[in-house]
């Protein structure tokens, strides 16, 4: 992708960013396109980026017991990393394409450099933050007071066309239920 094309979606994702704050955004981000299956983050290591995707999806979980417990999905127009890459963390989670994607990919430190100078990059930062933990508060209540067909109607709400990019298994283990009980609401 070239500059021009990658300043214009930049700005049509983070419209607040001012034009000296856009062009240091450019400077430390990065078009990647790659395959159903990568790992963008992997549990257990440190990680350098953050992402935002242009098409495609990605699936973010813990692996325990050999068993991959879903903990959140992502597609088109979304941010995504994780809190603890951010901090300079080892990850605790993996996140993997579900399918073959398009991304920006920025580079944390730098970004984070950027935010000591730039007021409108800490406020865009700052939305990032609250729409994470937003994302995480709501996910809290729907495993701590839905029924699993309310988690299901829930998810089928924002997301539609989940059941065609998601596999069934990663939608139950997102659900907190198993395959069974899934096909079992499905009916």
């Amino acid at each position: 992708m070239d500059k021009s094309k990658l300043k214009v979606k930049l700005k049509s994702f983070f419209p607040n960013l001012d034009e000296e704050s856009l062009h240091a955004f450019m400077k430390h981000s990065s078009y990647v396109k790659s395959t159903k299956g990568t790992k963008l983050i992997s549990e257990g290591k440190r990680h350098g980026y953050f992402y935002l995707i242009l098409n495609g999806g990605v699936k973010s979980y813990y692996s325990k017991e050999s068993r991959e417990v879903c903990m959140w999905f992502a597609f088109e127009n979304e941010a995504i990393g994780t809190m603890t890459t951010y901090e300079g963390l080892p990850s605790k989670e993996t996140v993997e394409l579900l399918e073959g994607s398009e991304l920006i990919r920025f580079e944390i430190e730098k970004i984070k450099e950027l935010s000591r100078t730039s007021l409108s990059v800490i406020h865009l930062l700052n939305d990032i933050v609250i729409e994470h933990t937003l994302c995480i508060e709501e996910r809290l209540y729907q495993l701590q007071f839905m029924s699993s067909e309310e988690r299901y109607n829930a998810l089928f709400e924002t997301t539609p066309e989940i059941l065609q990019r998601v596999s069934l298994t990663d939608i139950a283990s997102f659900l907190g239920i198993s395959r069974e009980t899934l096909s079992r609401i499905r009916a």
